[in-house]
């Protein structure tokens, strides 16, 4: 099935993709840099080849011998060209990334020097003050350098002239221009291979990471799925203490409001001397007295005035007679305040 996405690449094109992404990435962060900050050419990698103008390879001094032709056994080395073979002249060219001026330079090339834009490839070093030195090598002496490199048991690692004599750095590199123009292959120094091991590592460890969470939330819900018996019925006996301490605190409200040796001892407080109570009868928020007062003993003044009832009046039912100890009397007291 085609998916039309990145998911139908295979491995080592996936692999390409991602290594140009990252050097496109590099090549922004380096062209935003100050001139000041940014790696002034590329260091020397693996063996150190020198190859003159006649197309003879030494390394250390020492000539280099052919190989028998296989290719299994190849050195990664850089090669070291003199700038007799290339064309290098200063120009000025805006501050942009080098992979930008090289194109502007390739657009440019039937001007800045004598030979046609395919025939060559370029590279680019920024100087100071918006000075460009520019270098261009010809395709027939490039591939033949690299043949030649190949022939000599050499995988380059770059193929370029030194900044000074006796530097260890690359003022240009036409090796990555030849590996874009499809005639050379990429060469290896190992370093790939050791990246790819610690991101590998990395992913490993990140995966691991992951497992062992996945894991942590398995026995955490593992483990309380086996305390869920124990749990419910601890919530259910919770619900039942609290349901029964609500239970408790309405029995003693109304016990508070309706206890009768409360009310009787109001009763007993607030009656005035002068006046007795013959009967008393409670019922929820009413209190109802009766009984006989001397002449001129008011009852109804100091019930009101406790502010204990809401409505507290005389009533005029089951009076009793009059006798010949005092007046009757039968008060009704209604309401408690909220």
């Amino acid at each position: 099935m085609k998916t039309g996405s990145f998911l139908d690449m295979d491995m080592t094109t996936t692999a390409r993709k991602l290594g140009d992404g990252y050097r496109w990435w590099t090549s922004e962060l380096s062209g935003m840099l100050p001139l000041r900050f940014r790696r002034s050419g590329q260091r020397l990698r693996g063996a150190i080849i020198d190859c003159d103008t006649a197309g003879r390879f030494t390394e250390a001094g020492e000539p280099l011998v052919p190989s028998d032709g296989d290719t299994r056994g190849l050195r990664a080395g850089t090669i070291v060209i003199p700038s007799a073979l290339a064309l290098v002249r200063t120009v000025r060219l805006p501050a942009l990334r080098a992979a930008d001026l090289r194109g502007l330079v390739s657009l440019d090339m039937d001007r800045l020097f004598p030979f046609a834009a395919d025939t060559a490839y370029v590279d680019v070093a920024a100087g100071g003050a918006g000075d460009t030195s520019v270098a261009a090598l010809p395709k027939d002496q490039a591939h033949a350098i690299y043949e030649g490199a190949i022939a000599h048991g050499i995988s380059p690692l770059a193929i370029g002239i030194l900044h000074d004599e006796g530097d260890d750095r690359l003022a240009f590199d036409f090796l990555p221009q030849m590996q874009a123009d499809g005639f050379a292959s990429p060469a290896s120094d190992g370093r790939a291979f050791w990246w790819g091991l610690v991101a590998l590592v990395f992913v490993a460890n990140i995966g691991l990471l992951i497992f062992r969470d996945v894991q942590s939330v398995a026995r955490t819900a593992a483990l309380v799925e086996a305390q869920a018996p124990a749990a419910n019925a601890a919530r259910r006996l919770a619900l039942r203490v609290s349901q029964e301490d609500q239970k408790r605190a309405e029995m003693l409200r109304l016990r508070s409001d309706n206890d009768p040796l409360a009310e009787l001892a109001f009763a007993s407080r607030t009656i005035p001397n002068g006046a007795w109570i013959q009967r008393l009868a409670l019922s929820q928020d009413t209190l109802r007295l009766s009984g006989y007062r001397q002449n001129g003993v008011d009852v109804l003044a100091p019930i009101r005035q406790s502010g204990r009832y809401l409505t507290v009046r005389a009533s005029t039912a089951d009076v009793s007679a009059e006798s010949g100890t005092g007046e009757p009397f039968d008060i009704v007291a209604q309401g408690r305040p909220k």
